[in-house]
């Protein structure tokens, strides 16, 4: 069986979690390939399993035509993103040129799984070039394949039927690029073979409210797994000794790809900070590209590791924590929380998204309502003064993500998916025949 994996980057949040079950299903001798798109920068490529994206194209190159139509789209797109509302992230179009036809039989491919491929491919080439039949699994990171643009939609419900009038968009009007990328997604993917692959229940659930996705065959959750091995508890003395800290008392750690991401909380975090009301002395450790304004009134004296790439660092950061602070105000299944639970670190996290499945209140961690700074400083004040609770928790955490998050059973459940997707193709082309 070869099952292509598609992701637009090698780093982030969703190409880690691709990247992982890409080996785990190696490990587990299924051929997996994954591909990519190859950026300007150079990026670190492990083995020959993990290919360039156009090495899987069909489609010739820019024509001189193709080339004024992709500047005349970014002209557009520049306009229609001006005056957007601050602290948002990416809005993505499903427009890509040149165009990402793909040959399945040339690539003697058995499935074709997508991952986070938002600038990877054009929806309309991309999906028309594969047989009616064939089996797509698509495991969303975010919600931009059944929005019209927007990753994550905030309030907003639109996609339920259709998007328009975007609030994540400089000029709201009925026929704007939401409209556009919406109908466009609906249309590119009609009459397809997809199974959606969601690493949370929630998202799974906004999945099956979105118009996009009402033809899909089918929708399941499967957890993103990882490797307990590689990310494990270490003793907190040495752990600290290692990241030459020397300070004595609480650590309270964050983590994220960037701290000045809004989404995921870290001014929420620093909000939060001098509201606590334990006597202990707090330091915080925090990971991510970014800087902190030292000037904040109140907050502990804080250590930043600057990004973190390596897990046997992450792993050390989670270890010299006795609290992990997770206070994204939307997410799927955010693996800091995932990673830190597996290092034996309870977790104090808004109750949003994907974040329960793992988060279970007063058994891995505890959970405050999203966007309170005051209730989330009330739940880490209760962990830092009950040592006993952090550690039983701590325990509860490791185990559940043995049990449950483990990156073998992940690879297990999509195992067991694609052949089933095979055996019902090959039972229709019987039927047919």
């Amino acid at each position: 069986m070869i099952v292509d994996q598609f992701n637009t980057t090698l780093s982030g949040g969703a190409a880690v979690a691709a990247k992982r079950l890409h080996h785990a299903l190696l490990e587990s001798g299924i051929s997996s390939r994954l591909f990519y798109l190859q950026q300007k920068q150079r990026q670190t490529v492990q083995d020959e399993s993990y290919l360039p994206a156009h090495s899987a194209w069909s489609s010739r190159g820019l024509t001189p035509r193709m080339w004024s139509r992709k500047q005349l789209q970014r002209l557009k797109f520049k306009h229609a993103l001006r005056g957007r509302p601050p602290g948002l992230e990416m809005f993505s179009c499903p427009e890509v040129l040149p165009h990402t036809q793909i040959d399945v039989a040339n690539l003697g491919t058995d499935i074709i799984q997508l991952h986070w491929v938002a600038k990877l491919i054009d929806y309309a080439s991309f999906f028309a070039s594969i047989p009616s039949d064939f089996p797509i699994v698509w495991t969303l990171h975010d919600m931009n394949p059944f929005t019209g643009g927007c990753h994550y939609s905030g309030n907003c419900t639109a996609y339920y039927d259709e998007c328009q009038n975007c609030p994540q968009l400089g000029r709201q009007r009925s026929n704007d690029l939401s409209w556009q990328f919406f109908n466009q997604k609906l249309a590119a993917i009609e009459g397809k073979n997809i199974h959606i692959v969601a690493p949370s229940h929630w998202l799974e659930n906004e999945a099956r409210k979105s118009r996009i996705f009402a033809n899909a065959q089918s929708f399941q959750t499967i957890h993103n797994g990882l490797d307990t091995d590689i990310f494990k508890p270490y003793d907190k003395k040495l752990a600290r000794h290692t990241l030459g800290i020397q300070k004595e008392g609480l650590i309270i750690g964050f983590g994220a790809e960037s701290l000045e991401n809004h989404r995921k909380g870290f001014q929420e975090l620093l909000k939060a900070l001098p509201q606590l009301a334990t006597t202990q002395c707090v330091t915080g450790l925090a990971f991510g590209v970014g800087t902190i304004d030292e000037s904040l009134p109140g907050i502990p004296d804080i250590v930043t590791t600057g990004y973190v790439n390596d897990p046997k660092k992450q792993a050390l950061i989670y270890s010299a924590a006795d609290i992990f602070v997770m206070p994204s105000l939307e997410d799927n299944l955010p693996q800091t929380g995932l990673e830190a639970l597996a290092c034996g670190t309870p977790v104090v996290a808004f109750e949003t998204g994907g974040v329960p499945d793992y988060v279970h209140h007063h058994k891995t961690g505890l959970l405050a309502k999203t966007g309170d700074t005051t209730h989330l400083a009330h739940q880490i004040d209760y962990l830092a003064d009950r040592p006993q609770e952090r550690r039983r928790m701590a325990e509860n955490g490791r185990a559940l993500v043995i049990n449950e998050f483990h990156h073998r059973h992940q690879a297990a459940k999509y195992i067991s998916l694609y052949r089933n997707l095979l055996a019902a193709k090959f039972n229709n082309s019987l039927h047919a025949a």
